[in-house]
């Protein structure tokens, strides 16, 4: 018996999702930017009591970590690490960029990239590639870097999917607009909370990869801005 919450803040969107005993129970996505704070108690709330779940029900959490939003992954990790306070709940931390292309499918072989507006002309990104069976096997680790980077790796029948996080001037992504397999979440909402727990629920058995709730750490993979001008 497993009760798994997923949790993504990594970005704009509130994303919140609960797998009962290996089934979806409940997903919910608030496209409303950057009111993380305001929200994920509510959220988690309305879907435990539409579950008829209480608190100390809950087994397992799975949680992205970076990168991403700097204070919303804050947000996230301070709310799980409140919410197993006192309870026997494992965690998994998970990449936000490995939630990004979970839920897209292509064909065996084919690869699909994921990729953040990390500002400052640079971006996160990722790749996988899929398997026979339909899944996505991790091809690169989760790199900062300019676009120039990505450019060089893409080919033109990948799948790539992209977040601005919200910066309505955001360019960096301009020069993808000549492909065809281009899906940015502005355009293409994913929920992201049901990829955690769906990939969360799929690694229960896998002892190695949970960890107690006051182990999580964010993955900014670099300063932010106020640490950068602290650090001159």
């Amino acid at each position: 018996m497993s009760t798994v919450l997923g949790i993504d803040t990594s970005s704009t969107d509130l994303s919140i999702a609960l797998f009962k005993d290996g089934r979806p129970a409940a997903s919910v996505s608030r496209f409303v930017p950057n009111s993380h704070a305001e929200h994920i108690t509510q959220a988690v709330t309305m879907i435990l009591k539409l579950n008829n779940i209480s608190p100390e029900e809950i087994t397992h959490i799975a949680t992205t970590v970076g990168p991403g939003s700097f204070t919303g992954l804050r947000i996230g990790i301070s709310f799980v690490k409140g919410f197993c306070r006192g309870q026997s709940i494992k965690v998994v931390p998970l990449s936000s960029l490995h939630i990004m292309v979970h839920q897209f499918r292509a064909g065996s072989g084919a690869k699909v990239f994921s990729a953040i507006d990390a500002r400052r002309d640079e971006i996160f990104w990722a790749s996988f590639s899929c398997s026979k069976k339909g899944l996505l096997n991790r091809t690169t680790p989760d790199s900062l870097s300019s676009i120039d980077s990505l450019l060089d790796t893409v080919a033109a029948d990948d799948i790539i999917i992209t977040d601005t996080m919200g910066y309505t001037r955001s360019t960096v992504f301009e020069p993808l607009g000549e492909y065809t397999n281009h899906f940015p979440v502005e355009s293409f909402p994913i929920h992201r909370g049901f990829s955690a727990a769906k990939i969360a629920n799929n690694l229960i058995d896998n002892k190695d990869v949970w960890i107690n709730a006051s182990e999580l750490q964010p993955q900014y993979l670099r300063l932010s801005s106020a640490q950068l001008k602290a650090t001159g």
